[in-house]
């Protein structure tokens, strides 16, 4: 029966073989886990598929250590959460193990690694807090950050090598979880930089805007020139920031291409919980649309670090 709205006549569809069509996944493509354990000396990458995001997350792992081989720079950019959520000791064995030469963070990263060092906790619960005009008013907190700050001002070096030098410097009882320590100790530049009104430490009396401006000033001075390095072959991980290190990132990447350098072999990866806008255009799109690949993996924190230093550590060791 002819119905009111014209229909498309199907019976004029030509089928086709599918001897014929191109499919992107077969059947040896499939991880069975159940052979795995039969394999001798299988590992964990193989135990992932090599297809889509399991791919890219292979190809970042690969690439990591090929850089390192071959000396090229690693720069990772990472936000307060990847710290707060009990990942500081993956990223100071990374550091250690040399898959990290340069690390840029948030204020806020450094506030969490100083509580964590030095306190042993971090990490308030904000919804409590606030009501009760609580919430970012640790004293303790705010000095610490102050003398961290003196001490890099002292030292004539940037704010994250100063929260690393203040940590390793004054006995702080839980030391060996902080990245800024771990980077001091091994001189990897860690690069602070702080959009101001953002942080805790800035409700406080005592913060002195100066200081702090100059020292990330000097930071982003180093991590521009990081970022030139990893033009050559590097390789550019983002963990977790989804403004404020991918509009860094972009500025640091605009210098070099003024400087009149161009990229070349570069693989840039994202990893967060959500697509970000600026991510994919400052971090994976724009900076070397002509001269590298880009992975975007969508993930927890807390299960892809640990899954990609897995894949990494599996991949040295043979």
């Amino acid at each position: 029966m002819k119905g009111r709205f014209e229909e498309i006549d199907l019976s004029r569809v030509t089928p086709v073989p599918i001897a014929n069509r191109h499919s992107k996944v077969a059947v040896g493509d499939v991880v069975d886990p159940r052979r795995l354990e039969a394999v001798a000396g299988a590992r964990l990458g193989d135990a992932l598929p090599d297809i889509l995001a399991a791919r890219s997350l292979k190809r970042v792992a690969a690439a990591l250590c090929e850089a390192r081989a071959a000396g090229r720079e690693r720069v990772w950019m990472i936000g307060a959460h990847t710290i707060k959520c009990g990942l500081s000791g993956y990223l100071a064995a990374l550091i250690e193990e040399g898959y990290i030469t340069c690390l840029a963070s948030t204020g806020s990263a450094v506030i969490h690694d100083l509580e964590l060092a030095f306190f042993g906790k971090t990490s308030e619960d904000v919804g409590a807090e606030l009501g009760a005009g609580r919430f970012g008013m640790s004293a303790e907190t705010a000095a610490r950050v102050e003398a961290a700050c003196a001490r890099a001002e002292a030292l004539g070096i940037g704010l994250g090598a100063g929260a690393g030098a203040y940590i390793d410097g004054e006995g702080a009882e839980h030391a060996g979880v902080s990245v800024y320590r771990a980077a001091y100790l091994h001189d990897v530049p860690a690069t602070v930089h702080v959009a101001f009104g953002t942080d805790i430490t800035h409700q406080h009396p005592g913060f002195s805007a100066g200081r702090v401006g100059e020292l990330t000033m000097r930071d982003f001075r180093i991590f521009a020139h990081r970022v030139g390095r990893a033009f050559h072959g590097g390789v550019v991980i983002l963990m977790g920031s989804a403004v404020v290190l991918p509009e860094v990132f972009l500025k640091a990447v605009s210098i070099n291409y003024n400087l009149g350098r161009k990229p070349s072999g570069v693989v840039a990866a994202s990893f967060d919980m959500l697509p970000q806008y600026r991510v994919r255009e400052n971090v994976l799109g724009r900076p070397f649309q002509d001269g590298g690949e880009a992975h975007a993996i969508t993930g927890h924190h807390e299960i892809m670090l640990p899954l990609l230093y897995s894949l990494v550590r599996t991949r040295a060791q043979g």
